[in-house]
């Protein structure tokens, strides 16, 4: 009988184990992080949200606002784009006095003052120092006769002399900063035209 053929020495060798499909899957995923627009396409994606919480706290109401917002944003301490804020919410305050609106106008004359205070803290020259100064005397003045309207009474109803005090107390303020004279003449007409009114009864109208 024939012995049967023996095995071919190539049929011997084992066959290689195929390796798991999951074991490749992180090389891919290393290559992936590896194409040339993925880390800044990620970069770019923080910083624009950052800058998109910015600003949405700047809370802006007006297209004009966004530019300026944004520019704060990305400088927070820069002078100039305070000074464009601080004017554009002085705009809002005059549409809702305008509309009728005095809460409202105080409100937006309140952030424009914080605006505006915030350029005088971030001058670079006396020119800038001058500006900003000025700019914020003259928004609170504004502030403090809206306030002087809206706390004095009519003749059957008692004036508000909580909102009379704090108006005075702003214009007292702005009295104690180097003013330009027409700035510093209408503080001091401000002033005694609120004083005058917090005097009880008939004083109010004699002069002292």
């Amino acid at each position: 009988m024939d012995a049967p053929p023996s095995p071919d020495a190539t049929q011997l060798q084992p066959t290689p184990a195929s390796a798991p499909a999951s074991a490749a899957a992180p090389v891919r995923d290393r290559t992936g992080l590896r194409e040339p627009w993925v880390l800044p396409g990620l970069a770019a994606l923080v910083v624009g949200t950052v800058f998109a919480v910015l600003l949405y706290r700047a809370a802006p109401q007006t297209a004009g606002e966004v530019g300026s917002a944004a520019l704060v944003a990305v400088a927070p301490d820069a002078f100039t784009p305070r000074v464009s804020r601080a004017r554009e919410r002085i705009s809002a305050a005059q549409r809702a006095r305008a509309a009728g609106d005095t809460a409202g106008a105080i409100a937006r004359y309140a952030e424009a003052e914080e605006e505006a205070l915030t350029a005088r803290q971030h001058t670079a020259d006396t020119t800038q120092a001058r500006t900003a100064t000025e700019l914020w005397a003259n928004i609170v003045l504004d502030r403090a006769e809206l306030m002087l309207a809206s706390g004095a009474g009519p003749w059957y109803r008692a004036d508000n002399n909580a909102v009379l005090a704090e108006a005075l107390s702003a214009v007292k303020r702005v009295q104690g900063v180097p003013l330009a004279p027409p700035t510093r003449a209408r503080a001091q007409s401000l002033a005694e035209r609120i004083d005058r009114r917090m005097r009880p009864g008939p004083l109010e109208w004699i002069p002292r």
